[in-house]
């Protein structure tokens, strides 16, 4: 008897950090259409260069979310483990400020599609001093932490392999069409920067 209720509240405390955790995801989608600056960067418009990432990145995205609906509804790969729910949500947060920071930082120039601005600069101040995709960083971090936010293995797996393998694409192809745009200079920077983890990628 005495069971029953610490088995409910945990679940009470389960669907509670569940729903902090769809929440903090709808105010990123919320997020990336308010802080992006003009029409360009705001644009969804694929581009040579851009080379379908777009696209795929947004179709991780649904994908993601769909599979944590459907699994979380039947109950598939669930945990009852707030701690570790916590942590997800700290680990979502933690991708909030980073990608916040490097949207703000990258400006009229954190585009939306793979694609150059006019008078475009490389940019190395903060962030981008010591990772040259910090914003793709976040966003892999939220949609990992949200794996564990919203207590499933299955989503957290999947997801965070699905999301590194878009943005692995994504990372690819913006790199390439970096290099023939600034050539030297971006080759240069390159040199002096890691993608996205220091001293390992």
């Amino acid at each position: 008897m005495l069971g029953q209720p610490i088995i409910k509240s945990r679940n009470i405390l389960t669907m509670t950090e569940r729903i902090l955790t769809y929440i903090l995801l709808i105010i990123f989608f919320g997020m990336d259409f308010i802080i992006r600056k003009d029409k360009t960067a705001k644009s969804i418009e694929g581009t040579k260069d851009d080379n379908k990432s777009t696209l795929l990145i947004f179709l991780t995205f649904f994908i993601v979310l769909v599979l944590s609906i459907v699994l979380n509804a039947f109950k598939i790969g669930t945990f009852d483990n707030t701690s570790l729910a916590r942590i997800g949500l700290g680990i979502i947060i933690l991708g909030f400020i980073i990608r916040v920071t490097s949207m703000l930082t990258l400006n009229k120039y954190y585009t939306r599609t793979l694609i150059t601005v006019n008078n475009q600069e490389i940019v190395k101040r903060g962030l981008y001093k010591i990772i040259r995709h910090p914003g793709y960083l976040g966003t892999i971090l939220i949609w990992s932490g949200a794996g564990l936010g919203m207590t499933n293995e299955v989503v957290f797996i999947t997801g965070s392999i699905l999301i590194v393998l878009a943005y692995y694409y994504r990372i690819n192809n913006e790199e390439k069409m970096l290099q023939q745009e600034f050539k030297e200079k971006y080759l240069d920077y390159m040199e002096h920067s890691w993608r996205l983890i220091p001293f390992v990628w």
